[in-house]
């Protein structure tokens, strides 16, 4: 009786095959890859300072029943998650924090923002952010905390 037991060289062979045809994409990430998550970063200049502002257009996601926050032209970012749920959860986290206003935003791939704060003035944002650095009452990794501004505001 002949057994058909996998072999080093199969697994080879199909691990092979399958970065070649990785390879052969070109280059094009996945949705969540990092082309897609990429925002238009843009400066403004208030006074004396450049402050980087990240450029994306979002829309607010809540959960089912809630109320939907107002946001406003620039919002302080914590977080960025692939899962609804992960940016959900950071959420009520920051409002058990003290950041009553938090939300999560959502983009088109879908991408989702967790909201610590939002202002109509970049030098409001610019502090809020420095302060959120400060405190960090969650664990953010980089590039997180940014500023984000929806251009159809």
């Amino acid at each position: 009786m002949i057994s058909c037991k996998t072999s080093e060289a199969n697994y080879r062979a199909a691990y092979d095959k399958a970065v070649a045809a990785r390879d052969a994409e070109d280059g094009k990430e996945t949705i969540y890859g990092g082309e897609q998550r990429r925002l238009n970063q843009n400066f403004i200049i208030s006074g004396n300072d450049t402050i980087p502002v990240n450029v994306k257009m979002v829309s607010v996601e809540t959960e089912k029943g809630a109320p939907v926050p107002t946001l406003h032209k620039f919002m302080v970012v914590a977080g960025q998650f692939k899962q609804k749920f992960n940016a959900m959860s950071l959420c009520k986290r920051l409002v058990e924090a003290g950041y009553a206003d938090a939300a999560v935003v959502r983009t088109a791939e879908p991408y989702y923002y967790v909201v610590a704060s939002s202002f109509d003035k970049i030098t409001e944002a610019d502090s809020a952010m420095a302060d959120l650095k400060k405190k960090a009452p969650v664990a953010m990794k980089d590039p997180v905390p940014f500023i984000l501004r929806d251009p159809r505001k």
